[in-house]
């Protein structure tokens, strides 16, 4: 008994000392990541919000609409994505759960002093929505990672529709960073500091130049619909032609979503298979997968003009025979199985 004794108190004491390890590195972790995403010298964009009209109004269509701000940051049950509506509150507090990562949430936009924008200056604001930064220096990385930078035009027109609405206090929790501490002191991640794209707005017909503002910039069509480098969250080749698989959030489910192929292909992509009415008609008939993570009640939002160019600037894109398989699919599906 008294040898088992020592053998159970040493393998205790083994134990207390790895655990106390384990403590000690993800402190570390935590404490020098926290300093690898401050950025407080980060400059500041020379944006003022307006109170005019017709600045507000296109702040509200880009927030409901092709920007999709309220895919994250509305008030509605994930589960059902069709109540993602035009007058959805953007109260914030929608849960990311990265499982051992730890979880975020989205923020309150609602111009509330203690718990939404209300207290941020316009430059803070323009800062998180350009590159990422928030007013503490901190690098959101809700921002850096699915965030794409626009011009300061429509920067100012996002702010100034969310200063005009009503103030909501909606207390949102603190991000709970789990293991997430030690996989940023693997990524190189960073502020957004490439120059504010130019504004195209919209004309009096569609055109490639404002396609390419809105796909590559307000609606981030690249992001989803490409291969993506995950230590940098970049397109690894060719944008928008299929992107990474995903699974179905639906409980028990052992289904994916996989972004489709976008280009002219005539076999694989979505606008060759497509002409430019039948995809405006597809988008604006919107969801047909409960859970599929593409925002599709923001983009019926979008106008028949912006839905327009951007088709005609993915069409002015090379084609690529690139076959991502079906978009819904067993998650066990393999090139050759049966769609």
């Amino acid at each position: 008994m008294g040898a088992l004794k020592k053998v159970s108190l040493g393998c205790g004491g083994l134990l207390g000392l790895v655990v106390l390890g384990i403590v000690g590195v993800v402190t570390y972790a935590r404490l020098r990541s926290d300093a690898l995403i401050h950025f407080p010298d980060t400059p500041y964009p020379a944006v003022v919000a307006s109170t005019d009209p017709e600045v507000i109004e296109r702040g509200r269509y880009l927030v409901y609409g092709p920007a999709h701000c309220t895919q994250c940051h509305g008030d509605y049950p994930r589960s059902e994505p069709a109540k993602n509506t035009p007058t959805t509150p953007v109260t914030g507090g929608f849960e990311f759960d990265m499982g051992p990562m730890g979880r975020m949430y989205s923020a309150n936009l609602t111009p509330d002093l203690e718990t939404g924008i209300g207290a941020r200056t316009d430059a803070e604001l323009a800062r998180t929505i350009q590159t990422g930064v928030l007013s503490t220096g901190k690098l959101s990385l809700m921002m850096a990672t699915s965030v794409a930078n626009v011009s300061n035009e429509d920067t100012a027109a996002i702010i100034s529709y969310l200063r005009s609405i009503p103030p909501v206090r909606r207390e949102i929790p603190a991000p709970d960073d789990g293991m997430l501490s030690l996989l940023l002191l693997l990524l190189p991640l960073g502020p957004d500091l490439t120059p504010a794209p130019t504004y195209v707005p919209a004309g009096a017909e569609p055109s490639v130049a404002r396609g390419e503002y809105l796909a590559e910039h307000v609606m981030l069509c690249a992001g989803c619909h490409s291969d993506i480098d995950l230590s940098t969250f970049k397109p690894t080749g060719p944008p928008f032609v299929g992107g990474m698989s995903d699974p179905s959030p639906e409980p028990g489910s052992d289904m994916v979503f996989t972004p489709p192929n976008l280009t002219s292909d005539p076999e694989f992509g979505v606008t060759g298979r497509l002409d430019e009415d039948a995809f405006v008609a597809r988008i604006k008939h919107g969801r047909v997968y409960a859970f599929s993570k593409m925002p599709w009640e923001n983009f019926q939002s979008a106008s028949e003009g912006d839905l327009r160019s951007v088709y005609r600037y993915i069409r002015s894109k090379p084609a690529s025979n690139q076959d991502p398989g079906p978009s819904y699919r067993k998650s066990s599906w393999k090139p050759g199985d049966p769609a």
